[in-house]
């Protein structure tokens, strides 16, 4: 029952978020995008070395990585490496109020990527209030505005997200305007 509260509590306040939300849409591609967001839940260690292994990729093709890690748990290992935050820095309706947290959805890069198998509202909740001229995430039922959602099967992790991305970004052609 509490946890029905606390759900149409974050549903709301999520609608209102994105009712609100401005932010100039621009399509970009993994090789034109500079700056690129990757927001992700961070809980298991092989989405964290996966992540890693991606963005020592993106930095040796030149582009500013920003990451946002989320523990779903009341604590973060020692030294993970990448900015992050727990659950005991979300508001009780599941809101993230970490320092991290709003700094990385206020900042504007050129492309987000969220991978958020497990649908957790905090990711949810950045993801919506970013600022990202383009953003990709995995198909969710809640609401979101990305401009591209993938479909991955169960099981299937960050590396198989983001080979997937490669292969629909590398279709976009962008023309000069």
């Amino acid at each position: 029952m509490i946890d029905q509260i606390r759900s149409a509590f974050f549903k709301n306040a999520l609608g209102k978020l994105l009712a609100g939300q401005k932010r100039q849409r621009k399509t970009q591609t993994l090789t034109s995008a500079r700056t690129i967001g990757i927001l992700f839940d961070a809980t298991s260690e092989s989405t964290r070395k996966e992540v890693q292994d991606f963005i020592q990729k993106l930095e040796k093709e030149g582009k500013k990585v920003q990451t946002l890690g989320f523990f779903n748990t009341k604590q973060a290992p020692e030294n993970p490496g990448f900015n992050h935050f727990v659950l005991k820095e979300s508001t009780w309706a599941r809101i993230p109020k970490s320092e991290k947290a709003i700094a990385f959805a206020t900042d504007t890069c050129d492309l987000l990527l969220s991978f958020n198998p497990d649908e957790l509202p905090q990711l949810t909740w950045i993801a919506a209030a970013s600022k990202a001229g383009m953003k990709i995430g995995l198909a969710s039922q809640q609401q979101n505005d990305f401009d591209i959602q993938l479909e991955t099967p169960d099981g299937k992790g960050f590396r198989f997200f983001t080979e997937e991305l490669r292969g629909y970004l590398d279709k976009i052609v962008l023309t000069k305007s």
